[in-house]
């Protein structure tokens, strides 16, 4: 038993130095680190109530590789419509990943609507979307797919395009996959991490994994306010 428990103890030392740099980010943030095997973590909690988390483990998309950070949260409101962030390149790859998926499914209509993912969804039901105010080169660089264009246009605002153009030291490739989500009622980030972990660019993606949550929660509890 004993052993266990030293085993568990020092996989927990281990774990806490190796992610030292993102449990710095999580814990003042009201996250509590639980550490895995193999490298991975997750950090849990609530803002506003509504719960939050974030983990770093391996990629769990076919369009992704290696190890990814993957952040949750619960934004309190179900809404019908959706906004999909992604670069340029990842949405190519996500397209030869529908084309394959749709090849493989040979049953009926509604075989094809159950088992579809919901990736492939996205690319069916949500169009392109641009608008006047970012440069060209943002839209150069990321594809926002919604059904709604004036809620993405509120959701992706200037402080949003300046952080996603602008990583730290220009250490992340415009092609290194990056995903960010307003579906239903939760937001989501998927990225894709480096070869080489660089803390900056992880911290970078959390913060503004944080500003749209916190903006989101905030404009729940007006909505609610007013019910």
């Amino acid at each position: 038993m004993w052993s266990t428990v030293l085993n568990t103890l020092s996989l927990a030392r281990r774990q806490r130095a190796r992610h030292a740099s993102l449990i710095g980010w999580a814990e003042p943030r009201g996250l509590a680190f639980e550490p895995r095997r193999d490298g991975a973590c997750a950090f849990t909690g609530a803002w506003s109530g509504h719960a939050v988390r974030i983990e770093l483990q391996a990629a769990g998309r076919p369009y992704l590789e290696g190890q990814e950070l993957n952040a949750r949260a619960d934004i309190g409101v179900p809404l019908p419509t959706g906004v999909v962030l992604m670069n340029r390149s990842l949405k190519r790859a996500m397209e030869r990943w529908s084309a394959y998926v749709y090849s493989q499914i040979t049953n009926s209509l509604e075989t094809v609507a159950q088992d579809l993912p919901e990736e492939v969804r996205w690319l069916s039901t949500f169009r392109d979307a641009g608008w006047q105010g970012p440069d060209e080169a943002f839209f150069a660089r990321y594809a926002v797919l919604t059904d709604s264009p004036e809620e993405a246009r509120a959701l992706i605002d200037p402080a949003v395009v300046q952080a996603l153009m602008h990583w730290p030291d220009d250490a992340r490739s415009p092609d290194t996959p990056l995903l960010l989500m307003r579906v239903r009622g939760k937001l989501q980030l998927r990225l894709q991490l480096e070869p080489t972990r660089h803390p900056g660019c992880e911290r970078h993606a959390l913060d503004l994994f944080e500003s749209l949550s916190q903006r989101l929660l905030a404009q729940a509890r007006d909505l609610s306010s007013r019910a």
